[in-house]
C-alpha cells in the first residue's frame, strides 16, 4: 500500500473516532444532570444519587411493629402501640413497677411466684399453679408494701389466675401482640427466682420458638398448652411473671420450665403463655371468675385405681358434685367409667381429652361398671364455673 493511501486511511479513522466521542457525550448529557442520576421508587419518592449507585437498594425504613388496639372492657390488660425499641435497662425501669411477688400457702405448704399488675385498682394476673389450693395469698408490690389478696378466678387449662388487692394508683403493664413474635426476637423476663431474696431479677434472651405444644402433668390429668419458647433464664419463682418484647410490652406470661434431673441438666428452655391468648381469658376471669364454656363432668376420680379382682379397666369415681347433671342422672361414687361415647378410657387424661373436645351443654354417653352390672348413662356437660 502507498504512503498516500496510508495517510487517507489514518485520517478517516481519526474522523470516525472523533464522531464516536461526540455521540457519546450527547447521550451522557441527555441521561444525566450535572453527573447526578434521578432515582424514583415505586412509592413515587424521587432521590438524587451517583450514577454508579443507580441500582442500589433503597435504604431500609425504621423498624416498626403493628399492634392492634384491642377493645377489652375495663379493668383488663391494656394494649398500646409501641414506640421506639428500648434498651434492657429501659425495659426494666418501665416494667418493674408492674411486677409483684406472690406468696401463697396453706397449713401444709407454701410457695413463691410472680404477678403482673393489669389495672390501676389492684387486679393482678399470675399462674393458676402458683395459687392453686392456697388458703392465703399475699402480694408484695414494687414499693415493698404488702397486701392480702383475694382470688378472683383461675383456670387450670390455661394456667392463669387473677387476684385482687385493695389498692389504687398502681402501674398496669402494657400488653403487646404475641401474634407478631418471630424466632430470634429479643426478649426479657422479670421475676422472683427462688423467692423474695432475688426478687425483680431480669434475664434476657431471644424467642427460641413459637407455637410450641408442651404437655404438663398434674393430679387432674395432662394439659397440653401452646406456648412461646425462650432461652431467658427461668427458675422456680418466675412463674406468673412477664416475658417482654423490646418495647417493654408483655408478650407472654411465664408458665413453666423443663427441669433437669439427677442424670441430666437442661438449660435455656423456658415457656410463656402468649399474650394474645391470655388477655381475653384474663378479662373473663375478672368479669366472671371463670372462663366461659369450659366443660366439666362434675366428678373427682381415684388416680391410684388399678383393675383386678374382677374389676375392669377404667376410671374410678371418688365423688360426684350434687350440682352436676352426672349426679342428677345417677352416677355414683365407686362407679367405674369404662367408655365415653364408645371410646375406652383407663385414665383421667383420656377422659379429659374427650371432654375437652366438647363444650358445656353437650351430652356424652358413659358406659359404667357398677357391682357386676354394666350401665349406660347420658350425661350433659356442665359449665365449670357453675360448680364453684
Amino acid at each position: 500500500m502507498s504512503k498516500h493511501s496510508n495517510r487517507l486511511f489514518f485520517m478517516a479513522f481519526t474522523i470516525l473516532l472523533a464522531l464516536m466521542f461526540v455521540v457519546t457525550g450527547l447521550l451522557g448529557a441527555a441521561l444525566n444532570v450535572s453527573g447526578v442520576a434521578l432515582l424514583q421508587y415505586p412509592d413515587g419518592t424521587v432521590m438524587l444519587g451517583e450514577p454508579s449507585r443507580a441500582s442500589a437498594a433503597r435504604p431500609p425504613a425504621q423498624p416498626s411493629v403493628s399492634i392492634p388496639i384491642v377493645n377489652i372492657p375495663t379493668p383488663s390488660p391494656v394494649w398500646r402501640e409501641p414506640g421506639e425499641p428500648l434498651t434492657f435497662n429501659e425495659i426494666y425501669k418501665k416494667t418493674a413497677p408492674s411486677v409483684t411477688v406472690i406468696l401463697a400457702g396453706s397449713a401444709y405448704a407454701s410457695g413463691t411466684g410472680t404477678g403482673i399488675v393489669v389495672s390501676e385498682d389492684g387486679y393482678i394476673v399470675t399462674n393458676h399453679h402458683v395459687v392453686e389450693g392456697a388458703q392465703y395469698i399475699t402480694v408484695i408490690l414494687n414499693d415493698n408494701t404488702e397486701h392480702t389478696a383475694r382470688l378472683v378466678g383461675s383456670d387450670r387449662l390455661s394456667d392463669l389466675a387473677v387476684l385482687k388487692i385493695r389498692a389504687e394508683g398502681l402501674t398496669p403493664a402494657e400488653f403487646g401482640n404475641s401474634d407478631t413474635v418471630e424466632h430470634g426476637d429479643p426478649v426479657a423476663a422479670i421475676g422472683n427466682p427462688f423467692g423474695i431474696e432475688l426478687r425483680n431479677s431480669i434475664t434476657t434472651g431471644v424467642i427460641s420458638g413459637v407455637n410450641r405444644d408442651i404437655t404438663i402433668e398434674d393430679a387432674s390429668g395432662d394439659i397440653t398448652m401452646t406456648v412461646l419458647q425462650t432461652n431467658c433464664a427461668v427458675n422456680p419463682g418466675n412463674s406468673g411473671g412477664p416475658l417482654l418484647n423490646e418495647y417493654g410490652q408483655v408478650i407472654g406470661i411465664i408458665s413453666s420450665k423443663i427441669m433437669g434431673s439427677a442424670s441430666r441438666t437442661i438449660e435455656g428452655l423456658g415457656f410463656a403463655i402468649p399474650s394474645s391468648y391470655a388477655a381475653p381469658l384474663v378479662t373473663q376471669l375478672i368479669e366472671h371468675g371463670y372462663v366461659i364454656g369450659r366443660p366439666a363432668i362434675g366428678i373427682t376420680v381415684d388416680l391410684n385405681y388399678s383393675p383386678g379382682f374382677g374389676l375392669p379397666p377404667g376410671v374410678f369415681v371418688k365423688s360426684v358434685d350434687e350440682r352436676s347433671d352426672a349426679y342428677a342422672k345417677g352416677l355414683q361414687p365407686n362407679d367405674i367409667i369404662t367408655h365415653i361415647n364408645g371410646v375406652a378410657v383407663s385414665g383421667i387424661s383420656e377422659v379429659n381429652d374427650i371432654k375437652n373436645g366438647h363444650t358445656a351443654g353437650d351430652v356424652l354417653r358413659f358406659t359404667v361398671y357398677r357391682l357386676g352390672e354394666t350401665l349406660t348413662i347420658d350425661i350433659r356437660l356442665m359449665e365449670e364455673g357453675s360448680m364453684r
